[in-house]
């Protein structure tokens, strides 16, 4: 594998890994950062997964593939990456709770 191939991965988990954190920590659950950052991660590369293989999700995601110029496909991994690991950072704080 070279750059180009994973880097659109790399993008979109460390996208996914911020949105996961942020919407976790505001249901404050998740399983805590670490668990954040790993549903997020997760929520950020099946988002761009479902982005390339279902034809309606690549339809949305393609709305904000011409933002940035030319690094426009890195930003829109970026973003995809932020949405999937938004989603399942809620999920992910809404059904995992602390125990106290």
């Amino acid at each position: 594998m070279d750059m180009t191939t994973i880097l659109p991965y790399v993008l979109q988990a460390v996208g996914g890994a911020v949105g996961g954190n942020i919407l976790g920590a505001l249901t404050r659950g998740g399983g805590g950062v670490v668990g954040r950052t790993i549903i997020g991660a997760i929520g950020g590369v099946a988002a761009g997964y479902g982005a390339e293989h279902v034809a309606a999700i690549g339809n949305i995601t393609h709305i904000w593939s011409n933002l940035a110029g030319d690094n426009s496909a890195k930003l829109a991994d970026v973003i995809t990456g932020a949405a999937g690991g938004g989603v399942l950072g809620l999920v992910g704080g809404l059904l995992i709770r602390p125990r106290n």
